[in-house]
């Protein structure tokens, strides 16, 4: 089965380029080039990954994320911005989104179905959170001093299972919490060793370059 993909670009360039790199039938690509356009059809779509613009028209890029992740499939939804090469991003909505990469147009055919495929098959592996607590039947407790109804289950249970009172599960919600915290965790433990590794390779070039000035000057 195809993978569904979802382009959104103010490009029609950007938007054909994307196409041909994500050939059928391995992919299945519907492009729209006004972000509202984007938004209407993504929940019928059900797309395994998002492409998007920064700036568009009606909707920015931004707000098509924040979208796809409040569905109920977002975490398995990839999520690639593409921005223009002198096209300013904007850390502060950036930061709380899951998204895959941030591809620079105009971007190789190849690189772009590499990235592609990488984060459909990553966000495929990560397990579904249900909101809602599972809710299941259970026996009554027998008052003291009576005698314990037999069911088909044993003493104790009622005769008809399916007749006994709800119980709500809790246990399950507070594992959800603790996974969505470790998650939590994790990224940030992520993100401040991408941060270590970037202000070293800074610094690492500023010195070569310093070195590279200094030696010029004799």
């Amino acid at each position: 089965m195809a993978f569904k993909i979802v382009v959104v670009d103010r490009s029609p360039s950007a938007l054909k380029a994307a196409e041909l790199a994500l050939p059928a039938p391995e992919f299945e690509v519907a492009t729209f080039g006004d972000g509202q356009e984007a938004l209407r059809a993504i929940p019928d779509i059900g797309p395994d990954a998002v492409l998007t613009g920064l700036a568009l028209p009606a909707r920015d890029g931004y707000e098509i994320a924040d979208f796809v992740k409040s569905q109920p499939r977002g975490r398995q939804t990839a999520v690639v911005f593409l921005r223009g090469p002198f096209e300013p991003l904007d850390p502060a909505k950036l930061a709380p989104i899951d998204h895959d990469g941030i591809v620079v147009k105009p971007f190789d055919g190849a690189s772009l179905l590499a990235l592609v495929r990488a984060a459909v098959d990553r966000r495929k592996e990560l397990p579904s959170l249900p909101e809602e607590p599972v809710r299941v039947k259970t026996a009554p407790l027998s008052p003291p001093g009576t005698a314990a109804a037999e069911g088909p289950l044993g003493p104790g249970t009622p005769a008809d299972p399916l007749a006994a009172p709800e119980w709500t599960v809790e246990l399950e919600s507070t594992i959800r919490a603790m996974i969505r915290r470790e998650i939590g965790m994790t990224r940030k433990e992520i993100e401040a060793i991408a941060r270590d590794v970037v202000m070293a390779e800074v610094k690492r070039t500023l010195v070569e370059e310093l070195s590279k000035i200094e030696t010029s000057k004799f």
